[in-house]
């Protein structure tokens, strides 16, 4: 006779493919009758599907007459003609519908665990081929210099040298001068071809103005006229930029060169944007074929498919026609960021019955622009003299997750009133880093804004982009209250969304520390005076996790957390009841003490 042994003892013996056969089996001998394990029926919401059972002949008519035990997680054990049912069986059936529960679980997280591993191998091999594929974008740009050097710069030193070897054998022979103008004006014309090739490498004006305007810039130095119509729109990353700018600029030296032979040398070119930024290029091209385009432009065209671009040629009636265009994938950076912030989620869910409610006209494009806006990345404006900005410091905010857009001085209230417009292609920028002093002007436009905007004159670019990524989901949450606010009027007076507004704006303590620590990082000295540094780093100026809040180490344990949160709530409680404590700083201490309780019942999760 086979004997029975306790659930816990078949637990940690039988595989796990057969356990629950197992458990059921030995349920059935214990109490004498017959048993089976069943979870609702995905086809049948009324009905059972069995997983388990004693016997084949009961997969039928189980349910009828049986003893029913629910099994956590929704299934439940049924047990039907036992002989033995007395303290001890009973005992033994919440037992085993325990464990089975338990190795439901099991089941449940392992196939979680293979999901979670499939899904991390696939993403191990995106980021392997985005590694190949950024390696072959700096192997593409490697040839593209070699390529300009050596057809350019090291043809024109080789003309140089045998100009220099005819005038040694002519020296003698008189026309000395002749001769020696003639290589000066080699000489400068092999210089401003240098500076061609450099201006194509890294083109000045591209940070500064955008890729419209350096494409313009590159085009008053080519032999041939071009014509540009249309707009690119507001400014995307700096690697987007590049990339476009770098694109259309090779097909603007080939059709406004010298090297094609065409009755009409002019080139049209017309800009557009929607989610994509685009160049349509229109020439004479004379006797050469679409093919033989593709053929002058292969490495422009692999290079910008690799960035996710496409560069496409026609050639009718000897007229070409090259279309460029490179997706704006900086338009849903936030969009990841959001997906954990609550008060985003409220907000976006406000933006859209917005949009439900304008209808159709300018009222609802006034919406869709604020949804748009709401997605976008974070906008930091860097103000400099006319040498710019280090070109690294842009690839590392761009990394970051942040659009760089830069404006020559001075700091005056024009710049403020342009980088505040929300239609401008510099505008609705979220944050100012000044290396050039603002004038009261300039500050005064910024302060008055109804965007907040902050303002900073000694941080470097990176912190102030990290700082906006880590804030990204509540500045674009704020800006988009505020917006909202504008859109209100053209709404019904008893519309909902009327107090939905106010209500989120009210409720939400982010927005309340986010407004706070921009007035402390924006040099208010008249707030906490003494102990403003503390009260930032709570508020978040050096991370918003409960550790970098409070000062603590990255190993900090929770225990450690919570004592902190505690004497942290204490010592702003203490501030705001001191005699000297104003009401605009006991404001502030109120804030602050929600943050610290925040972090002590743990609410707060970033």
């Amino acid at each position: 006779m086979r004997k029975n042994r306790r659930p816990h003892e078949l637990v940690t013996s039988v595989p796990q493919d057969r356990l629950a056969d197992e458990l059921v089996g030995q349920l059935a001998r214990t109490v004498g009758g017959q048993a089976a394990y069943c979870v609702p029926a995905a086809d049948r919401p009324e009905g059972y599907q069995v997983v388990a059972s004693s016997s084949e002949s009961i997969r039928s008519g189980l349910e009828r007459d049986s003893f029913r035990e629910p099994v956590r997680g929704g299934g439940v054990l049924l047990i039907a003609g036992a002989r033995r049912w007395g303290a001890k069986e009973q005992a033994a059936v919440r037992e085993t519908a325990g464990w089975l529960a338990v190795t439901s679980d099991v089941a449940r997280l392992r196939a979680d665990r293979d999901e979670a591993d499939e899904r991390f191998r696939a993403l191990r091999g995106e980021v392997t081929a985005a590694r190949e594929r950024l390696a072959h974008v700096r192997d593409l740009e490697r040839r593209r210099l070699v390529r300009s050097i050596t057809t350019s710069t090291l043809r024109d030193l080789d003309d140089l040298r045998r100009r220099l070897r005819g005038f040694g054998e002519q020296l003698a022979e008189g026309g000395e001068m002749a001769r020696i103008s003639e290589i000066g004006a080699a000489v400068d014309e092999m210089l401003d071809t240098f500076r061609t090739v450099v201006r194509g490498v890294y083109p000045a004006m591209l940070p500064d103005k955008g890729p419209q305007a350096a494409l313009e810039e590159l085009a008053a130095t080519l032999p041939h006229p071009v014509r540009f119509t249309g707009d690119l729109g507001r400014r995307v990353g700096w690697q987007i930029e590049s990339g476009f700018y770098h694109a259309v600029a090779a097909v603007l030296n080939l059709l406004a060169g010298d090297g094609i032979h065409r009755d009409d040398p002019a080139v049209a070119v017309e800009f557009g944007r929607d989610e994509e930024l685009r160049a349509r290029l229109r020439a004479d091209v004379g006797v050469l074929s679409a093919a033989d385009l593709r053929a002058a432009l292969h490495q422009d065209a692999e290079r910008i498919g690799v960035l996710g671009g496409a560069l496409e040629c026609g050639v009718t009636d000897g007229f070409a026609v090259v279309s460029v265009r490179l997706a704006d994938r900086t338009s849903s950076a936030i969009t990841s960021q959001g997906e954990g912030s609550a008060l985003f989620q409220r907000v976006s869910d406000l933006v859209k019955q917005g949009q439900e409610a304008a209808g159709a006209g300018p009222a609802r494009a006034r919406w869709d622009a604020l949804a748009a806006r709401l997605v976008q990345p974070p906008r930091l404006a860097v103000v400099a003299d006319a040498d710019g900005a280090d070109p690294s410091e842009l690839d590392s905010a761009s990394l970051l997750g942040v659009t760089v857009v830069f404006a020559e001085g001075p700091a005056d209230r024009e710049l403020a009133e342009e980088l505040l417009a929300d239609d401008g292609p510099r505008g609705s920028v979220d944050a100012v880093l000044c290396r050039v002093p603002p004038s009261p002007e300039f500050r005064a436009v910024l302060r008055r804004a109804a965007q907040r905007v902050e303002l900073s004159e000694s941080a470097c670019v990176d912190d102030v982009a990290r700082r906006l990524v880590t804030w990204a989901p509540v500045i674009a949450a704020r800006r988009a209250i505020t917006s909202a606010r504008g859109l209100l009027p053209g709404l019904p007076a008893d519309h909902p969304l009327r107090w939905s507004v106010d209500r989120i704006a009210a409720e939400s303590h982010e927005i309340t520390e986010l407004d706070l620590l921009d007035e402390l990082l924006g040099g208010e000295t008249r707030l906490l005076r003494g102990v403003a540094a503390d009260a930032a780093r709570l508020l978040g100026a050096e991370g918003t996790d409960p550790r970098s809040r409070l000062g603590l180490e990255p190993e900090a344990n929770d225990e450690q957390v919570s004592v902190a949160a505690q004497r942290a709530a204490h010592r702003w409680r203490t501030h705001a009841v001191r005699p000297i404590t104003g009401g605009r700083d006991a404001s502030v201490c109120d804030v602050l003490i929600r943050t610290a309780e925040g972090l002590l019942s743990g609410e707060r999760a970033r």
